[in-house]
Protein backbone atom coordinates (compact mmCIF):
# COMPACT_ATOMS: atom_id res chain seq x y z
CA UNK A 1 0.00 0.00 0.00
CA UNK A 2 1.57 3.44 -0.34
CA UNK A 3 1.62 6.22 1.88
CA UNK A 4 0.10 9.90 1.35
CA UNK A 5 2.43 12.95 2.53
CA UNK A 6 1.26 16.48 2.86
CA UNK A 7 4.11 18.33 1.59
CA UNK A 8 4.34 21.81 2.51
CA UNK A 9 5.91 23.88 0.10
CA UNK A 10 8.24 27.07 1.30
CA UNK A 11 8.53 30.63 0.51
CA UNK A 12 10.39 33.48 1.12
CA UNK A 13 7.33 35.70 2.70
CA UNK A 14 7.64 34.24 6.00
CA UNK A 15 11.55 35.75 5.75
CA UNK A 16 10.45 38.85 4.20
CA UNK A 17 7.45 39.45 7.33
CA UNK A 18 10.01 38.82 10.22
CA UNK A 19 13.01 41.07 8.36
CA UNK A 20 10.10 43.91 8.05
CA UNK A 21 9.70 43.18 12.38
CA UNK A 22 13.18 43.48 13.16
CA UNK A 23 14.11 46.45 10.67
CA UNK A 24 10.98 48.50 12.61
CA UNK A 25 12.07 47.62 16.45
CA UNK A 26 15.56 49.06 15.69
CA UNK A 27 14.15 52.04 14.05
CA UNK A 28 13.83 54.85 15.97
CA UNK A 29 12.03 56.68 13.49
CA UNK A 30 8.01 57.54 14.18
CA UNK A 31 5.97 54.73 11.71
CA UNK A 32 4.23 58.08 10.12
CA UNK A 33 7.12 59.21 9.01
CA UNK A 34 8.33 56.45 6.95
CA UNK A 35 7.10 56.82 3.24
CA UNK A 36 8.20 53.44 2.97
CA UNK A 37 5.45 50.83 3.52
CA UNK A 38 6.00 47.36 4.85
CA UNK A 39 6.50 44.73 2.32
CA UNK A 40 3.40 42.87 1.75
CA UNK A 41 4.61 39.06 2.52
CA UNK A 42 3.43 36.74 -0.12
CA UNK A 43 1.00 33.71 0.51
CA UNK A 44 2.54 30.93 1.68
CA UNK A 45 1.10 27.69 -0.08
CA UNK A 46 -0.70 25.24 1.49
CA UNK A 47 0.38 21.84 1.95
CA UNK A 48 -0.04 19.02 -1.13
CA UNK A 49 -1.23 15.76 -0.91
CA UNK A 50 0.48 13.17 -2.41
CA UNK A 51 1.46 9.37 -2.81
CA UNK A 52 4.94 8.71 -1.92
CA UNK A 53 6.67 5.90 -4.66
CA UNK A 54 9.71 5.30 -2.46
CA UNK A 55 13.34 5.06 -4.24
CA UNK A 56 13.48 1.21 -6.33
CA UNK A 57 9.37 1.16 -6.22
CA UNK A 58 7.30 0.91 -9.26
CA UNK A 59 3.53 1.99 -8.61
CA UNK A 60 1.19 0.94 -11.45
CA UNK A 61 -2.36 2.20 -12.37
CA UNK A 62 -4.57 1.19 -14.88
CA UNK A 63 -6.50 4.12 -16.95
CA UNK A 64 -9.75 2.41 -18.78
CA UNK A 65 -11.25 -1.45 -19.87
CA UNK A 66 -9.46 -2.93 -22.57
CA UNK A 67 -11.90 -4.31 -25.32
CA UNK A 68 -12.60 -7.86 -24.79
CA UNK A 69 -11.45 -10.69 -25.68
CA UNK A 70 -7.97 -9.29 -24.70
CA UNK A 71 -5.90 -11.60 -26.64
CA UNK A 72 -2.87 -9.09 -26.18
CA UNK A 73 -3.30 -8.17 -30.03
CA UNK A 74 -3.74 -4.52 -29.13
CA UNK A 75 -1.17 -3.75 -26.18
CA UNK A 76 -1.84 -0.62 -24.08
CA UNK A 77 0.08 2.33 -23.63
CA UNK A 78 1.90 3.23 -20.94
CA UNK A 79 2.99 6.50 -19.62
CA UNK A 80 5.56 6.80 -17.43
CA UNK A 81 7.04 9.23 -14.59
CA UNK A 82 11.02 9.05 -13.78
CA UNK A 83 12.75 10.97 -11.31
CA UNK A 84 16.32 11.63 -11.52
CA UNK A 85 18.55 9.51 -9.63
CA UNK A 86 19.38 11.89 -7.19
CA UNK A 87 16.93 14.29 -5.97
CA UNK A 88 12.97 13.61 -5.25
CA UNK A 89 10.12 14.70 -7.33
CA UNK A 90 6.69 15.86 -7.05
CA UNK A 91 4.81 16.11 -9.68
CA UNK A 92 0.39 16.12 -10.58
CA UNK A 93 -0.15 14.13 -13.27
CA UNK A 94 -3.33 14.63 -15.14
CA UNK A 95 -4.77 11.87 -17.80
CA UNK A 96 -7.81 13.18 -19.84
CA UNK A 97 -9.16 10.41 -22.23
CA UNK A 98 -12.35 11.89 -24.80
CA UNK A 99 -14.58 10.72 -22.66
CA UNK A 100 -15.14 8.16 -19.26
CA UNK A 101 -13.08 8.26 -16.40
CA UNK A 102 -9.28 9.30 -16.77
CA UNK A 103 -6.68 9.60 -13.90
CA UNK A 104 -5.65 13.06 -11.68
CA UNK A 105 -3.42 12.00 -8.81
CA UNK A 106 -0.41 13.80 -7.45
CA UNK A 107 2.87 11.84 -6.67
CA UNK A 108 5.81 12.03 -4.71
CA UNK A 109 8.78 9.72 -6.25
CA UNK A 110 12.25 9.55 -4.84
CA UNK A 111 15.26 8.62 -6.40
CA UNK A 112 14.82 5.67 -9.04
CA UNK A 113 11.00 5.43 -8.51
CA UNK A 114 8.66 4.94 -11.22
CA UNK A 115 5.11 5.22 -11.57
CA UNK A 116 3.51 3.51 -14.40
CA UNK A 117 -0.29 4.57 -15.93
CA UNK A 118 -1.63 1.69 -18.07
CA UNK A 119 -3.80 3.19 -20.99
CA UNK A 120 -6.23 0.67 -21.94
CA UNK A 121 -8.70 1.46 -24.28
CA UNK A 122 -7.36 2.80 -27.40
CA UNK A 123 -8.85 6.35 -28.13
CA UNK A 124 -7.54 10.04 -27.58
CA UNK A 125 -6.09 11.23 -24.60
CA UNK A 126 -4.63 14.77 -23.85
CA UNK A 127 -1.97 13.74 -20.80
CA UNK A 128 -0.51 16.76 -19.04
CA UNK A 129 2.24 16.74 -16.16
CA UNK A 130 3.06 19.66 -13.47
CA UNK A 131 6.31 20.31 -11.69
CA UNK A 132 4.98 21.37 -8.13
CA UNK A 133 7.90 23.03 -7.05
CA UNK A 134 8.81 24.62 -10.40
CA UNK A 135 5.30 24.65 -12.25
CA UNK A 136 6.45 23.71 -15.03
CA UNK A 137 3.76 21.79 -17.22
CA UNK A 138 4.47 19.76 -20.05
CA UNK A 139 1.06 17.61 -22.01
CA UNK A 140 1.26 15.59 -24.81
CA UNK A 141 -1.80 13.45 -26.99
CA UNK A 142 -2.45 9.91 -27.01
CA UNK A 143 -3.38 8.65 -30.02
CA UNK A 144 -5.28 5.47 -31.61
CA UNK A 145 -2.45 5.11 -33.69
CA UNK A 146 -0.34 4.58 -30.42
CA UNK A 147 -2.15 1.05 -29.51
CA UNK A 148 -0.97 -2.31 -31.30
CA UNK A 149 0.98 -4.65 -31.09
CA UNK A 150 4.10 -3.29 -30.07
CA UNK A 151 4.80 -2.52 -26.80
CA UNK A 152 4.88 1.37 -26.42
CA UNK A 153 5.19 4.27 -23.87
CA UNK A 154 5.51 7.84 -22.96
CA UNK A 155 7.94 9.21 -20.22
CA UNK A 156 7.95 12.42 -18.37
CA UNK A 157 10.88 13.48 -16.37
CA UNK A 158 13.12 16.26 -14.90
CA UNK A 159 15.64 18.53 -16.70
CA UNK A 160 16.88 21.75 -15.35
CA UNK A 161 13.75 23.30 -13.78
CA UNK A 162 11.63 22.03 -16.69
CA UNK A 163 9.98 18.60 -17.65
CA UNK A 164 11.37 16.42 -20.96
CA UNK A 165 9.25 14.47 -22.93
CA UNK A 166 10.26 11.65 -24.57
CA UNK A 167 8.54 8.30 -26.20
CA UNK A 168 9.53 4.71 -27.82
CA UNK A 169 8.21 1.82 -28.62
CA UNK A 170 9.04 -1.56 -29.98
CA UNK A 171 9.18 -2.54 -33.66
CA UNK A 172 7.25 -5.34 -34.52
CA UNK A 173 4.93 -5.64 -37.53
CA UNK A 174 1.87 -5.89 -36.92
CA UNK A 175 -1.79 -7.19 -38.59
CA UNK A 176 -4.94 -5.92 -37.46
CA UNK A 177 -6.25 -7.74 -35.21
CA UNK A 178 -8.80 -10.58 -36.10
CA UNK A 179 -12.54 -10.37 -35.12
CA UNK A 180 -13.84 -14.16 -35.21
CA UNK A 181 -18.22 -15.10 -35.41
CA UNK A 182 -17.05 -17.19 -32.11
CA UNK A 183 -15.69 -14.17 -29.95
CA UNK A 184 -17.11 -10.91 -31.03
CA UNK A 185 -15.10 -7.85 -29.99
CA UNK A 186 -17.17 -6.09 -26.75
CA UNK A 187 -15.99 -2.67 -25.67
CA UNK A 188 -17.66 -0.28 -23.31
CA UNK A 189 -17.59 3.59 -24.07
CA UNK A 190 -18.19 6.54 -21.91
CA UNK A 191 -18.50 7.21 -17.93
CA UNK A 192 -21.31 5.17 -17.19
CA UNK A 193 -23.08 8.65 -16.04
CA UNK A 194 -26.51 7.59 -17.29
CA UNK A 195 -29.33 9.57 -14.75
CA UNK A 196 -31.26 6.92 -13.49
CA UNK A 197 -32.25 3.12 -13.61
CA UNK A 198 -34.27 3.81 -16.63
CA UNK A 199 -31.65 4.93 -19.01
CA UNK A 200 -30.51 2.07 -21.17
CA UNK A 201 -27.21 2.40 -22.77
CA UNK A 202 -26.80 2.72 -26.51
CA UNK A 203 -25.19 0.18 -28.78
CA UNK A 204 -23.28 0.60 -32.16
CA UNK A 205 -22.48 -2.71 -33.73
CA UNK A 206 -20.12 -3.38 -37.08
CA UNK A 207 -21.22 -6.82 -38.29
CA UNK A 208 -19.83 -9.45 -41.44
CA UNK A 209 -22.64 -11.22 -42.93
CA UNK A 210 -20.64 -11.30 -45.98
CA UNK A 211 -18.43 -14.74 -46.95
CA UNK A 212 -15.72 -13.48 -46.71
CA UNK A 213 -12.60 -11.55 -44.15
CA UNK A 214 -13.22 -8.11 -44.61
CA UNK A 215 -10.89 -4.79 -42.81
CA UNK A 216 -12.54 -2.24 -41.25
CA UNK A 217 -11.57 1.20 -40.00
CA UNK A 218 -13.87 2.28 -36.50
CA UNK A 219 -13.63 6.01 -35.34
CA UNK A 220 -16.21 6.69 -32.68
CA UNK A 221 -16.17 10.55 -31.69
CA UNK A 222 -17.21 12.81 -29.56
CA UNK A 223 -19.24 16.06 -30.87
CA UNK A 224 -15.61 17.74 -31.45
CA UNK A 225 -14.05 14.55 -33.47
CA UNK A 226 -11.92 13.53 -30.56
CA UNK A 227 -11.69 9.70 -31.03
CA UNK A 228 -13.60 7.92 -28.22
CA UNK A 229 -12.46 4.44 -29.16
CA UNK A 230 -10.95 3.72 -32.87
CA UNK A 231 -8.53 1.04 -34.42
CA UNK A 232 -8.35 -1.22 -37.15
CA UNK A 233 -10.11 -4.81 -37.52
CA UNK A 234 -10.19 -7.62 -39.14
CA UNK A 235 -13.83 -9.22 -39.20
CA UNK A 236 -14.31 -12.21 -40.52
CA UNK A 237 -17.59 -13.92 -41.81
CA UNK A 238 -20.57 -13.40 -39.27
CA UNK A 239 -18.44 -11.53 -36.57
CA UNK A 240 -19.47 -9.08 -35.07
CA UNK A 241 -17.67 -4.87 -33.04
CA UNK A 242 -20.56 -4.02 -30.42
CA UNK A 243 -19.82 -0.85 -28.55
CA UNK A 244 -21.82 -0.44 -25.60
CA UNK A 245 -22.29 3.67 -24.99
CA UNK A 246 -22.64 4.43 -21.43
CA UNK A 247 -22.88 8.07 -21.35
CA UNK A 248 -25.42 10.34 -22.87
CA UNK A 249 -24.03 12.89 -25.37
CA UNK A 250 -23.47 12.88 -28.93
CA UNK A 251 -21.10 10.25 -30.72
CA UNK A 252 -20.52 10.51 -34.34
CA UNK A 253 -19.26 6.47 -35.58
CA UNK A 254 -17.42 6.46 -38.76
CA UNK A 255 -16.71 2.79 -40.36
CA UNK A 256 -14.48 2.14 -43.35
CA UNK A 257 -14.24 -0.66 -46.00
CA UNK A 258 -10.22 -0.39 -46.22
CA UNK A 259 -10.42 -2.47 -49.14
CA UNK A 260 -12.46 0.39 -51.31
CA UNK A 261 -12.71 3.00 -48.75
CA UNK A 262 -16.26 2.91 -48.98
CA UNK A 263 -17.79 4.62 -45.82
CA UNK A 264 -20.94 4.88 -43.75
CA UNK A 265 -21.07 7.78 -40.92
CA UNK A 266 -24.03 7.16 -38.24
CA UNK A 267 -24.74 9.95 -35.43
CA UNK A 268 -26.20 8.89 -32.22
CA UNK A 269 -28.04 11.66 -30.51
CA UNK A 270 -28.04 12.69 -26.56
CA UNK A 271 -32.00 12.60 -26.90
CA UNK A 272 -32.21 8.77 -28.19
CA UNK A 273 -30.97 7.54 -24.72
CA UNK A 274 -34.35 6.45 -22.84
CA UNK A 275 -35.80 3.49 -21.71
CA UNK A 276 -35.67 1.36 -24.47
CA UNK A 277 -32.77 -1.13 -25.79
CA UNK A 278 -31.63 0.48 -29.04
CA UNK A 279 -28.88 -1.04 -31.52
CA UNK A 280 -27.68 0.52 -34.39
CA UNK A 281 -26.06 -1.81 -36.86
CA UNK A 282 -23.59 -1.30 -39.84
CA UNK A 283 -23.57 -4.23 -41.46
CA UNK A 284 -21.06 -4.98 -44.55
CA UNK A 285 -22.36 -6.75 -47.77
CA UNK A 286 -21.50 -8.66 -50.77
CA UNK A 287 -21.19 -5.17 -53.19
CA UNK A 288 -17.92 -3.13 -51.23
CA UNK A 289 -20.62 -1.21 -49.31
CA UNK A 290 -22.47 -0.76 -45.84
CA UNK A 291 -25.62 -0.09 -44.47
CA UNK A 292 -26.61 1.13 -41.49
CA UNK A 293 -29.92 -0.06 -39.10
CA UNK A 294 -31.68 1.06 -35.73
CA UNK A 295 -33.25 -1.54 -34.05
CA UNK A 296 -34.99 -0.09 -31.03
CA UNK A 297 -37.93 -2.08 -28.32
CA UNK A 298 -40.21 0.82 -29.03
CA UNK A 299 -41.52 0.98 -25.75
CA UNK A 300 -43.32 4.21 -24.66
CA UNK A 301 -41.21 5.67 -21.75
CA UNK A 302 -41.72 8.00 -19.24
CA UNK A 303 -45.97 6.42 -19.20
CA UNK A 304 -47.44 4.84 -16.07
CA UNK A 305 -48.60 1.35 -17.28
CA UNK A 306 -52.15 1.08 -16.56
CA UNK A 307 -53.62 -1.11 -13.94
CA UNK A 308 -55.31 -4.59 -14.99
CA UNK A 309 -58.66 -4.17 -13.83
CA UNK A 310 -60.85 -7.20 -12.97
Amino acid sequence: MQRRAFLAATGTGLAAALAGCTASANDGTDEDDDPTPDPTPDPTPGPVDAVVVESGERLTAVVGDAPSPDDGAVKPHHVRLTPTESEPWTVRVRVAPTVGDGHHETYELHPTAEVSLSLRLPADYEVTVTDIETDATATEVVTPANFDCNRSWTTFSPEEGDISVSGAATRMACSPPVVTADEPLSVSVGDRSLPDGETKPRTLSVVNPTGSTDVVELSLEDDAEAVAFGGTFQIEPDARIDVTLTEEREFVARVVRTENDASETVTIEPSSFDCNEVTTVVALNDDGGMQATTLSTLMACGEEMPEASG
